[in-house]
C-alpha cells in the first residue's frame, strides 16, 4: 500500500515522546547454596574410583566394565 501511495497514517500532530525511568529491582535473590550432592565409589581391588552421585547410570556401567 505504500508503494502505491495508498497507506493512509493517522495523525500524530500533538503526539509526544515520554521518557522511560528504569528503577534498580529492590529484591535481592539469594546466592544459589552450593548442594553436596554427595560421591560413588568404584571399587576394584586396589583402584578407587570416585564419581560424582549425579553421573549417569550408563557411565558408571561403562567405567565397571571396564575394570
Amino acid at each position: 500500500m505504500a508503494r502505491e501511495g495508498k497507506l493512509v497514517l493517522p495523525n500524530l500532530d500533538g503526539v509526544s515522546f515520554v521518557p522511560v525511568a528504569l528503577e534498580e529491582p529492590t529484591v535481592t535473590l539469594p546466592d544459589k547454596a552450593e548442594v553436596d550432592i554427595g560421591v560413588i565409589d568404584v571399587l576394584k581391588g586396589d583402584v578407587t574410583i570416585r564419581l560424582a552421585a549425579d553421573t549417569p547410570a550408563v557411565r558408571i556401567a561403562e567405567i565397571a566394565a571396564a575394570l
